[in-house]
């Protein structure tokens, strides 16, 4: 009678814990579905819909708003942008985040370097945006002047107003903004990497360059493939730093899939069109990274 009592306390301890993680999850699961599964769900629907912003009522048109998508001339430009625009900020900033966390690592920095090297993720957007547009203006900007000095640039233009040298712009600022986040998740896991591993490289007489590429570059591994599917999709979606200092031009060459979304939405209020947009945008993303990581786990193997 006593193990039978105990088995039930048992069983009624393991049912109210089971109760109380129900309990607990619930939040996050209604979370999940009122802000992440319903407006993509809503979106795809859209994407169908002739929905305009300024009117009520839509109805069904099929696969007409991708059919358009397809055959607007300037959507694979801007899908050449977007990859551009992705491909060059994440790789800078993987780059440039990686070297100064190996530098801090190395070095026995203080609070104050390390808090001054976040400046620029805490930066606003538009304060960088205005400083951008500042330093390029081509008749008092300082950038603009030093490439005209060195004959790269013409008297009184502005690289923002070329369409070669825009998007340029556009990526190296967007790298310094975005720097700090993949260096202190570097530095994080370099901390976090054994050191009686160093010593035993340095008894065995392995260089800088060899210990590099035997023991750190295989611990930053999974953090790198984490960090780029990250950066590719918060890049790739990213809006306003482009919007902010050019707004797409001169003449389209940095606009991106999100501003042609952001164009169709408040520009002609076309919403379901803007919608079939995204949902392209959203699968290519989601191929990226399905591959991405797929490749990674093959060469795992």
């Amino acid at each position: 009678m006593e193990r039978a009592r105990l088995m039930g306390h048992k069983r009624d301890y393991h049912t109210q814990r089971q109760l109380l993680g129900i309990i607990f999850i619930i939040p996050t699961v209604l979370f999940l579905l009122v802000f992440v599964i319903y407006p993509v769900i809503y979106n795809v629907i859209l994407s169908f819909t002739d929905a305009r912003l300024m009117k009520p009522d839509f109805s069904f048109i099929a696969f007409d708003n991708y059919k358009k998508l397809f055959s607007n001339m300037r959507f694979l430009k801007y899908v050449k942008n977007t990859l551009i625009w992705t491909f060059f900020s994440v790789i800078g900033q993987l780059l440039l985040g990686l070297s100064i966390a190996l530098l801090i690592n190395k070095k026995k920095s203080g609070t104050g370097l390390r808090s001054f090297l976040l400046i620029p993720y805490v930066v606003p957007a538009v304060a960088l945006a205005l400083v951008t547009k500042w330093v390029t203006n081509g008749d008092y900007g300082i950038v603009s002047w030093w490439l005209n000095s060195l004959g790269l640039l013409e008297y009184r233009q502005s690289p923002l107003a070329v369409p070669g040298s825009a998007m340029a712009v556009l990526i190296i600022v967007n790298i310094w903004r975005s720097y700090p986040f993949p260096m202190l998740i570097y530095w994080a896991t370099l901390k976090g990497i054994d050191k009686e591993l160093y010593d035993a490289a340095n008894v065995d007489g392995a260089g800088t360059f060899q210990t590099f590429w035997n023991i750190t570059l295989p611990h930053l591994k999974n953090t790198t493939i984490v960090l780029a599917i990250l950066r590719i999709v918060w890049t790739a979606t990213y809006f306003d730093l482009i919007w902010l200092i050019t707004g797409g031009g001169p003449a389209g060459t940095t606009t991106h899939l999100p501003i042609m979304i952001y164009q169709a939405s408040f520009g002609t209020f076309q919403t379901g069109y803007a919608s079939s947009i995204s949902v392209v945008l959203g699968l290519f993303l989601f191929i990226c990274v399905v591959f991405y990581v797929k490749k990674t786990i093959a060469n795992d193997r």
